[in-house]
């Protein structure tokens, strides 16, 4: 069975948000985020722009619009470095359009993509 290419971005975004949470975390326990911020905050801007290129490519150019224009998350913690919060508030906002986009096609709204066809391994 073929995967719907919106749910599969929708779960890499999922997976790369907690990916950046978990070396955030790790790099402040070990006290080492202050030297090495630059680096990681770059390589994970990186990763979310390949992965907000796939979700374009997913949608196709009407609804890619609506993605780019996605507003960030507004979640600010108390102490946390102003980098990660941006990046994190980022891609937050990207993957709840994503979440939006399924929940509408899943309901039959604007993004419907109708019935799947039933599975051939299916008894009759």
């Amino acid at each position: 069975m073929a995967v719907d290419p919106l749910r599969k971005a929708h779960a890499d975004g999922q997976r790369l948000r907690e990916a950046i949470d978990t070396e955030y975390r790790a790099a402040r326990r070990d006290a080492s985020w202050g030297r090495a911020e630059p680096q990681i905050v770059e390589r994970w801007r990186a990763a979310v722009r390949a992965w907000t290129l796939a979700v374009e490519a997913a949608l196709g150019p009407a609804a890619a619009a609506g993605f780019r224009g996605a507003p960030p998350a507004t979640e600010t913690p108390a102490g946390e470095s102003a980098a990660w919060v941006e990046l994190r508030n980022a891609l937050a906002g990207k993957v709840a359009a994503v979440a939006t986009l399924l929940a509408e096609r899943g309901s039959g709204g604007p993004g419907a993509g109708g019935a799947s066809p039933p599975s051939p391994f299916r008894k009759r």
